[in-house]
């Protein structure tokens, strides 16, 4: 298997990882530091994007030490955007993005609310806990985290974060991209769950059994419907408005709930979602035939077909996030063995392969989905590679090279994710 970023490239992107966080050390978490994209300045803090930031610098980063002050920052950033008086009139929790460096809320004109900040903010927040305690810091955590008191900090950050999801994870929200408005995406949903179930735990660890009940029975409202509304029986859409939508692929993986295994990365309904939305962006973008026609392996997946944002185009994140979830199905079959042949067919047609030649041993079987994993970073890296390494917002549609927000934070996270979860598969065999 060829490695499709070196430890050296992977330390160069690090660098320019971190240079985008904790900003003048006050704990906010810049989507770009470009002021100039097709979409106005990227120089603000958004909750979603910062979160999700976070929760990959502990993934990626094992050593307390290393992690312990920037963690910090961003809890104080967190608690102090909570505390604020909203200016647009709606819950500061759903609101999208604030200024840098001092967190200000943005009052312009903007997609809002934005529902999705929350539960993704304490999923980060609740793995810093759990790594605060196991470092016999459980006093920090009872003073900012969860207070199990209501007058200090709203209960905590973590809480006063869940505490939203319990009455609005079914209301209007703008989606992912900003774009377009639902009650129920899937992104959105899967997310919550997620958070939901984490929170269940973290409460009863608290001795919050009251919370914990609560956050299970939202888990479980949210779950009852997560299934039915967004399988469509051909693939998993984000929503009815938007069906096929690369936040899903996203959402695969930053909203796995292995204590149910609902979508987990081998099931049918991942292949059938994979298959369905390789053709989408194979006809949707010109580079991507290019390539195949220069035996260049993988695929660049963009937002939705017929984007036009910037032009619409293969995106960074979207295109990491596929090689993350091909990793990650790697080594769920390594853990679980293969799936049925029905789900292995389905594979078959996602890979453009006959289901004869897929191995029913799951040990070859994983070394298929790991280098389809691989194909996919490396027709990334065909394209970033001329950049020392700097990963933009978008590739161009039609050459391939980077265009948008330059140094776009959430690319990076999706591609240092992707190659973790890659070096988890290798750990297995």
């Amino acid at each position: 298997m060829k490695r499709p970023f070196s430890d050296d490239e992977l330390d160069t992107m690090r660098g320019y990882f971190e240079a985008n966080i904790n900003i003048e050390s006050k704990g906010g978490v810049v989507a770009a530091p470009d002021y100039d994209t097709p979409g106005g300045s990227y120089y603000y803090h958004w909750m979603r994007d910062g979160a999700l930031t976070m929760r990959t610098y502990q993934e990626i980063y094992s050593n307390f030490t290393e992690i312990e002050s920037t963690m910090k920052s961003y809890v104080q950033w967190v608690l102090d955007a909570q505390a604020e008086e909203d200016p647009n009139g709606q819950d500061v929790r759903t609101e999208p993005k604030f200024e840098l460096p001092n967190g200000e809320v943005f009052t312009g004109a903007w997609c809002r609310p934005q529902n999705d900040g929350p539960g993704l903010q304490a999923t980060a927040l609740m793995m810093f806990a759990d790594t605060l305690i196991a470092n016999d810091q459980s006093d920090y955590v009872s003073t900012y985290l969860w207070t199990n008191d209501p007058t200090e900090y709203y209960g905590g950050a973590i809480k006063r974060d869940l505490d939203y999801i319990v009455s609005g994870f079914a209301t209007s929200t703008c989606d992912l991209w900003e774009e377009i408005r639902s009650t129920n995406l899937f992104w959105n949903r899967l997310t919550m769950k997620k958070a939901m179930g984490m929170g269940a735990d973290f409460a009863s660890r608290m001795g919050d059994e009251a919370t914990a009940s609560s956050y299970r029975d939202t888990e479980q409202k949210i779950n009852s419907t997560l299934y039915d509304d967004h399988w469509s029986g051909s693939y998993v859409l984000e929503d009815t408005s938007r069906t096929k939508d690369s936040a899903v692929i996203v959402g695969f993986n930053a909203g796995y709930d292995s204590s149910d295994g609902m979508y987990n990365p081998s099931s049918y309904e991942v292949a059938s979602t994979v298959s369905s939305y390789n053709s989408l962006f194979c006809n949707e973008y010109k580079v991507n035939t290019d390539d195949s026609a220069k035996g260049i392996t993988g695929v660049l997946y963009g937002r939705y077909g017929g984007d036009t944002y910037a032009g619409g185009n293969p995106w960074v994140l979207s295109t990491a996030a596929l090689g993350q979830l091909l990793y990650r199905a790697a080594s769920y079959i390594l853990d679980n063995g293969v799936p049925d042949s029905t789900t292995l067919a389905k594979w078959a047609e996602a890979f453009n392969a006959d289901v004869k030649d897929l191995p029913t041993d799951s040990e070859l079987l994983a070394e298929v989905f790991a280098a389809a994993g691989d194909g996919v970073l490396l027709r990334l890296r065909t394209h970033v590679q001329g950049y020392n390494w700097h990963l933009a917002e978008q590739l161009d549609r039609n050459t391939g090279a980077q265009i948008s927000a330059e140094d776009l934070t959430w690319s990076y996270a999706e591609v240092l994710n992707a190659m973790r979860q890659r070096d988890i598969y290798i750990s297995k065999t």
